[in-house]
């Protein structure tokens, strides 16, 4: 998945966990933080694979087994600091992207190609695409089918985000 489609998955899963929680949707500080959120794995692990520092673009940031005790700690320190709506939108977030990378596998059964989420017990596997920029594998994409669900995805994502914009703005004009 692509970052877009990355912040599409991310926004719509803090969205509904909000709204579960009968909290509205993100705004603000809460919705950098499931911005942010939604790329942290790929902004740990692309840099460094790219520059060479790990042999995977789908390793440290990736992996279940580091990042989960990373999250529970984060969640623990954003509650005690009175920033717990932040740290769980992050923490939101962060977990709908390993459900982005993982949906094509996990809806074929591939449970192979997704050893990356217990890397070290796995090895990392090296994606030839770790070697070509990220904004250049973007680029590409575009006009290709494949990615069509992700750019629709943040069509839908981007007319939540506009519509509570909207009626956000109306509502503050209204008092």
């Amino acid at each position: 998945m692509f970052p877009i489609g990355h912040l599409a998955l991310g926004y719509l899963s803090v969205a509904l966990f909000r709204v579960g929680r009968r909290r509205p949707l993100p705004t603000g500080w809460t919705l950098a933080a499931a911005l942010v959120g939604s790329q942290l794995p790929d902004l740990i692990d692309k840099p460094l694979a790219y520059y060479g520092v790990l042999v995977s673009g789908r390793s440290l940031g990736h992996s279940l087994l580091v990042m989960l005790p990373v999250l529970v700690v984060l969640v623990g320190v954003g509650y005690r600091l009175g920033y717990g709506e932040h740290a769980t939108a992050l923490v939101v977030a962060t977990l709908s992207h390993y459900l982005g990378d993982t949906s094509r596998a996990l809806l074929a059964g591939d449970w192979g190609s997704m050893q990356f989420l217990l890397w070290p017990l796995f090895p990392a596997t090296d994606y030839a695409a770790d070697s070509v920029p990220p904004w250049v594998r973007v680029l590409e994409s575009l006009g290709d089918p494949r990615y069509n669900f992700q750019y629709a995805l943040a069509a839908v994502a981007f007319g939540i985000w506009l519509v509570n914009r909207l009626d956000n703005r109306r509502a503050r004009a209204e008092r």
